[in-house]
């Protein structure tokens, strides 16, 4: 099962665009003290690595757990896609959700 995305975790490198962080929007629920990331959830603006004022901006979380969820939103794991065509590339190591 893969690891669970939290707040300020960020995407893999994607068309040549650098990481983006996850923005937490939940705000009653922490894994280690720090709120997960869920499906719809921002991605801080990254830019293009090659001519930074080329941006990925207001992008979401797209895909999470199909068998957890927080506020009726499913959770961001390692792995799972964004709107731009990145994926989260970090993951808390001792939390995962299935599905």
């Amino acid at each position: 099962m893969p690891q669970v995305s939290l707040n300020g975790h960020v995407t893999d490198v994607h068309s040549l665009f650098l990481p983006g962080a996850g923005i937490a929007t939940v705000g009653n629920f922490t894994i280690g003290g720090i709120a997960p990331l869920r499906v719809g959830d921002e991605i801080s603006t990254h830019v293009l690595s090659t001519d930074p004022k080329v941006k990925h901006e207001k992008i979401t979380i797209a895909a999470g757990s199909g068998s957890f969820s927080i506020g009726g939103k499913a959770v961001a794991r390692l792995g799972d896609a964004c709107g731009c065509g990145a994926k989260m590339a970090q993951g808390f190591a001792t939390f995962s959700a299935g599905g």
